[in-house]
C-alpha cells in the first residue's frame, strides 16, 4: 500500500524507521519509499538519523475539510477532489453541462496542465489547481466579467490571508513584487449570444519552491514570499468565499472599479501580441468591457484579447 507508513505516523512525536518497518513487514528502504511519497503528496514529514520520522503537518487538501469550513451559498458545495489529473479544466468541461453553478474540480496535480495560448502550466504538488465552472445570467459580450472576478478574488485571498500586496497583469496573471504567483485560464461556451457557461482554472503556486521552474518564468510562491508553508485548505475556502462574493456583483461597477485598482499593467510599457498583430506602446488605460487602451507611435490601440508583456523601456523587464 502506497501510503501504508502514514497509519504509524503521529503529528508531532517521533517513530523509527527500524519500528515502522518491524509493523508493516516491510525493508528499512520500502518505508523511506513511502515516506518520499508521503511527502510528494503534501504531508511535511521531518526525519532524523536517530529518531526516525515525525509527522509535522499535513498539507494534503482535503474535500471534506473544504467543505465544512466553506463559507459560502453555493460555490462548492458540489466539489470534485482527484489525486491526479490531465487538467480540472478539462474535468470542468466534462461536467458543466449538467453539473450546478459553482461546481469546483480540484486536484493535487496536473500532468498536462496550461495557460493561455495553450502554453504547458506546471501543477507539481503543493499548489492549487483549480477550476470552477459558473453559469452567470450574462450575454457572450459581458463574459468577460468573470474573468474579472475570478482575478479579483485571487488577489483579495492573497492580501487578506497574508498581507501580500498582489497585483493583477493583464489580462489574467497575479504578480507578487512584479513575479508571477497564479494565472488564470477562462474557456466559454455559447450559443449565439447565450451564454451558457464559463469554466475559470486557477492555478496557484502556495507550498512550492520556485527555482524548480525555469528562470524565464520569473515564478513566486507564497512560501517562497512567506518564508513557511501555509494551509492550502484554508486558502481554497477563502478564494471560494471571494469568488462568490465577487460572481454576486457581476453586474456592478464595483468589480470593474476594483479589478482596475489592482492593475499591474497600467503606466508600463508593454508588447502586446494579438490577432491584429505585435506592438509596443504604453498601457494607459483599462476599458469596463476588460480592454486594454495602448499608447502607440500610431496613436492609441484598443486590445481586447492577446498577450501582455511587461517591458522596462524596450528591454523586458
Amino acid at each position: 500500500m502506497a501510503h501504508g507508513a502514514l497509519c504509524f505516523l503521529c503529528p508531532g512525536l517521533w517513530i523509527s524507521g527500524e519500528e515502522i518497518a518491524a509493523q508493516m513487514g516491510v525493508s528499512r528502504a520500502a518505508v523511506w519509499k513511502q515516506v518520499r511519497a508521503l511527502r510528494a503528496s503534501g504531508y511535511r514529514i521531518e526525519s532524523s538519523p536517530r529518531r526516525g520520522y515525525r509527522l509535522l503537518e499535513a498539507d494534503r487538501l482535503d474535500p471534506e475539510r473544504i467543505r465544512s469550513g466553506l463559507q459560502t451559498k453555493f460555490l462548492g458545495r458540489e466539489l470534485h477532489y482527484f489525486r491526479e489529473v490531465e487538467s480540472t479544466n478539462d474535468v470542468s468541461r466534462s461536467l458543466a453541462e449538467s453539473c450546478p453553478d459553482g461546481t469546483v474540480v480540484l486536484a493535487e496535480v496536473q500532468t498536462r496542465g496550461r495557460g493561455r495560448l495553450a502554453r504547458s502550466w506546471a501543477s507539481p504538488p503543493g499548489g492549487i489547481w483549480m477550476s470552477v465552472v459558473l453559469k452567470p445570467a450574462l450575454p457572450l459580450s459581458r463574459a468577460y466579467r468573470a474573468n474579472m472576478a475570478v482575478s479579483l478574488a485571487v488577489a483579495k485571498a492573497l492580501s487578506r490571508l497574508y498581507q501580500l500586496r498582489a497585483a493583477i497583469k493583464w489580462p489574467n496573471d497575479i504578480l507578487i513584487g512584479g513575479r508571477k504567483i497564479s494565472g488564470i485560464l477562462m474557456e466559454v461556451r455559447a450559443e449565439l449570444d447565450r451564454l451558457d457557461y464559463v469554466i475559470a482554472g486557477v492555478g496557484l503556486n502556495v507550498n512550492i519552491d520556485p527555482s524548480r521552474f525555469p528562470a524565464e518564468w520569473n515564478a513566486t510562491s507564497i512560501s517562497d514570499q512567506l518564508g513557511h508553508d501555509v494551509s492550502r485548505t484554508e486558502l481554497v475556502q477563502e478564494i471560494l468565499r471571494e469568488i462568490e462574493e465577487a460572481y454576486l456583483k457581476l453586474g456592478s461597477e464595483e468589480i470593474f472599479e476594483e479589478w482596475r485598482s489592482l492593475s499591474a499593467t497600467t503606466g508600463r510599457y508593454v508588447r502586446i501580441s494579438s490577432l491584429e498583430g505585435d506592438f509596443e506602446g504604453e498601457a494607459v488605460s483599462l476599458g469596463e468591457d476588460g480592454s486594454l487602451c495602448i499608447k502607440t507611435e500610431n496613436g492609441l490601440q484598443r486590445v481586447l484579447a492577446g498577450d501582455c508583456l511587461h517591458l522596462r523601456g524596450r528591454e523586458e523587464a
